[in-house]
């Protein structure tokens, strides 16, 4: 036989100590990152958390992969299995990509701003997991070491929530965790999530091994917490799914030492483990029954009130068929629902507190692959979860493999099934999305270890031509794991100056800050940092034209800033044309120029008011940025157009209603301005922003009493109007009524308790400094009651008054005085336009 280059050495591979120390090192790698991945985070990094913890899988997994294919090609065996369900999701994942390639936004859709879940890379991620998890998962005794360390981070997760839930925020918060609902593992529905997972697992290896004191006591400890977290969290869907798999589990170890037991093999019933059994069906039950009465009582004890929203199924599924009319095979592109929700949202939306949010996923995260990933990726996200089901099927039913294998199938099947079912009603973050992939890989690691996969082998030993394919392949995946890292890399790094870039606004010049923006935007392009240079140019603008008498100096910066933020905010549009805040931004620009000076201005900036209308057409606050346009430039009879089209998209929106009224002041109309708003009154009894209007038109026209009646009238109808109270207030004010005004100020400044402004106003009533208030037509408070963070929407109101979302908690116990109407949370004026 001739020598062979690719033909290895050594007598016995399984001696191989080279081989052994790759096969140690990636197992070690692959036990270390996924049992660190509920608690890791970094305290100085102020980036999101569920980037850090996708960065930490990225490495991770990256390093697990090289060690593998090397150890493959030190072996010079590869056996490729390739089960159904894993094929599915590959295929799924060339199908997201290539529906990523063909979106209007290729940035935004493979990467998003933090390798969102929704994105292609995201899956290409979840992907390599499942493969990963799969192959190294063969080994039990990973999954034993793996089961143990993953253990002991869940039980000091818990721990860690426990202890914050009774000592505040404050406590092990490490600067980062300054909310009471702030969670080391995502938002506060991902750490029930992981509650429940922790507590199935506990329950089903109770019933699998015959346990020490020592195991018994951790195990305990470990449901024990989780089901403190869970009353407090109280995620309704949670309640029913652990309620159902732990009264099956029940009613199982009810029989299994009677007729579902050998008469040779009975074993007594185990009293512990059913008293705990007992304990989380009996908690299971009494929160879904109930949950809304114990969420309210354990909200007021805890001072802990969250309450997520997403938007309904009904409203999910309109969205699609919306986005199918225009593209049925590939839908609107991985990590783009917030841009077809722009597009095709129900108006009946503008009437309720939502309507400013825009939606980033639907009622679920496979729900929401419908609409991104069209026809194509549906169906085989489909037929993956179909292919998944029959393969625990067939493993645990059928085929019934014996001994640890079957509790590792058991442990690993219940637990993605959990998980997966989950994914169908919500979007989860990162870690839970992430545990997701890592038990459906191991699961299949059970299925393949059986033998009941097909195995296609490639052996060096027998064809010396194999070798040749065999380095391609591994070099193929060292190089595209590093080209991957290195991307991802790039992005987090550009995300961490991002952010400390904001969080040092304050503190640095604008020179630096658009420094350390130009870091970001040099490391990894996005439009956001781009778009937000470009907005400190505009407020730069905006300082200058308020100056009373500019020297040249000022002029000459001017021209500067201007041309820089035209520039920026083109190459913003370029980055990502199907974001309406680019071309409002570049409008803006376009807004501070002379039209008698530059006529083509008034093309260009009507062009790209035509483009936001296009993008985002249900939005009314972009109709008030371009009614403050074209009155900048003395259009009033344009700007009312706008602001009249504003009101017929939200007829409370007050914004629109304050510059409606300021241009009846500058036209002098103010008497029939208050003959319209009391007919408009008389058609829409029911709406607050009316009586607001009556309110300050009233106060203008310096009918004090009159305007008190109105602003009180506005208070009934939503007790939470909190620039109905400021303005009340300063008419107060205006009648010597300071105590009555201080009553307003103090009940605004619980909706707003960041406003510097209101303390102030406060402060110099209570100690007899106040003398006049410029009571300007500008909104001063928000009414916001709806809070967008990551993939999350929270809302402090009691229930979302419309079917078009839906709550997910029950523990919601809003405050008193809480926002319960608006979202004005868009200032519209182009010297602060805000994303």
């Amino acid at each position: 036989m001739k020598d062979n280059i690719f033909l290895p050495r050594l007598n016995n591979l399984s001696k191989d100590s080279i081989n052994e120390w790759l096969h140690t090192l990636y197992r070690f790698f692959f036990i270390v990152v996924f049992s660190l991945l509920p608690v890791f985070f970094i305290p100085s990094i102020g980036t999101s958390l569920g980037f850090t913890k996708t960065y930490l899988i990225v490495i991770g997994i990256s390093i697990v992969s090289v060690l593998l294919t090397l150890s493959v090609l030190r072996r010079g065996l590869v056996k490729f299995t390739l089960p159904l369900p894993l094929t599915f999701f590959w295929i799924f994942t060339f199908l997201a990509l290539a529906s990523a390639l063909l979106s209007g936004d290729k940035l935004d859709a493979i990467y998003g701003n933090n390798l969102e879940v929704q994105t292609a890379g995201f899956f290409v991620l979840m992907a390599v997991v499942i493969t990963v998890s799969m192959v190294v998962g063969k080994s039990r005794s990973v999954f034993a070491k793996l089961l143990v360390f993953f253990g002991l981070s869940s039980l000091v997760l818990l721990t860690i929530h426990f202890f914050r839930l009774f000592f505040g925020a404050d406590f092990l918060s490490f600067g980062i965790f300054t909310q009471n609902t702030s969670s080391l593992i995502g938002s506060f529905n991902d750490l029930a999530l992981f509650s429940g997972l922790v507590t199935i697992v506990s329950l089903i290896l109770l019933q699998g091994f015959t346990l020490r004191l020592i195991g018994k006591i951790l195990l305990t400890s470990i449901i024990t917490l989780s089901l403190v977290i869970l009353a407090v969290v109280n995620f309704s869907f949670v309640w029913y799914v652990l309620g159902g798999f732990s009264l099956l589990m029940l009613l199982y170890l009810l029989s299994k030492d009677t007729w579902l037991s050998d008469v040779e093999n009975k074993t007594p019933l185990p009293i512990f483990s059913l008293s705990l059994v007992a304990l989380v069906v009996v908690f299971s039950v009494i929160f879904s029954i109930g949950g809304n009465n114990l969420g309210a009582k354990i909200s007021s004890a805890t001072g802990i009130n969250y309450l997520e929203v997403r938007p309904s199924n009904e409203a999910t599924f309109d969205i699609v068929k919306s986005v199918y009319s225009d593209n049925v095979l590939f839908g609107v592109g991985p990590n783009r629902f917030e841009d077809a929700w722009r597009l095709y949202k129900d108006p009946i939306i503008n009437q309720t507190y939502f309507w400013n949010t825009d939606f980033t996923a639907g009622s679920g995260f496979v729900p929401t692959l419908f609409a991104t990933t069209g026809l194509t990726g549906s169906v085989f996200i489909i037929l993956f979860l179909l292919a998944f089901l029959y393969s625990g099927f067939k493993t645990l039913l059928v085929e019934r493999i014996e001994g640890s294998w079957y509790l590792i199938g058991v442990i690993t099947f219940v637990s993605a099934i959990y998980l997966w079912l989950m994914s169908i009603f919500y979007v989860p973050g990162p870690v839970i999305v992430l545990l997701t992939a890592l038990m459906t890989g191991l699961f299949l690691s059970v299925y393949v270890a059986n033998n009941l996969s097909r195995t296609f082998t490639l052996n060096v030993i027998e064809n010396k031509h194999y070798g040749f394919v065999l380095i391609a392949l591994v070099l193929a995946v060292v190089i595209s794991t590093i080209t991957l890292v290195l991307k991802v890399s790039e992005q987090y790094l550009s995300q961490v100056s991002y952010v400390k870039s904001l969080l040092s606004a304050n503190s640095s010049s604008l020179a630096e800050f658009d420094e350390n923006l130009q870091a970001s935007e040099y490391l990894f392009a996005q439009d956001i940092f781009t778009a937000e240079r470009a907005r400190l140019r505009l407020v730069e603008l905006n300082r200058l034209v308020a100056l009373a008498e500019p020297t040249d100096l000022d002029r000459q910066v001017f021209q500067n800033n201007l041309i820089e933020g035209i520039t920026l905010s083109e190459k913003a549009i370029t980055l990502d044309p199907t974001n309406p805040f680019n071309h409002a931004l570049l409008a803006s620009f376009y807004g501070l120029l002379n039209v008698e000076q530059t006529p083509e201005v008034k093309s260009r900036r009507d062009n790209e008011l035509a483009q936001v209308k296009l993008l985002d057409p249900k939005n009314p606050s972009y109709l008030v940025l371009f009614a403050q346009l074209s009155a900048k430039q003395g259009d009033l009879v344009t700007a009312r157009s706008h602001l009249n089209e504003a009101l017929n998209l939200k007829n409370d929106y007050t914004d629109a209603l304050l510059l409606l009224s300021q241009i009846d002041l500058e036209e002098g109309k103010i008497e029939s301005a208050i003959k319209v708003t009391n007919s408009i009154i008389a058609l829409e009894p029911n709406n607050p922003a009316r009586y607001f209007q009556l309110g300050v038109l009233l106060a203008k026209n310096n009918n004090l009493d009159q305007s008190v009646i109105a602003f009180k009238e506005a208070i009934r109808l939503d007790n939470s109007y909190a620039n109905a109270r400021y303005f009340l207030a300063l008419t107060y004010l205006d009648l010597n009524k300071k105590e009555e005004a201080l009553i307003e100020l103090k009940n605004v400044l619980i909706t707003n308790p960041d406003n510097q402004e209101i303390k102030n106003l406060i402060s110099r009533v209570e100690s007899g400094e106040f003398t006049k208030v410029d009571s300007s037509l500008a909104v001063p408070v928000d009414d916001v009651s709806v809070v967008d963070k990551e993939e999350n929407v929270t809302t402090t109101t009691e229930t979302p008054d419309t079917d078009l979302v839906t709550p997910l908690n029950q523990n919601n116990n809003a405050p008193q005085i809480e926002d319960k109407s608006k979202t004005e949370s868009i200032s519209a004026d182009a010297d602060t336009v805000t994303e």
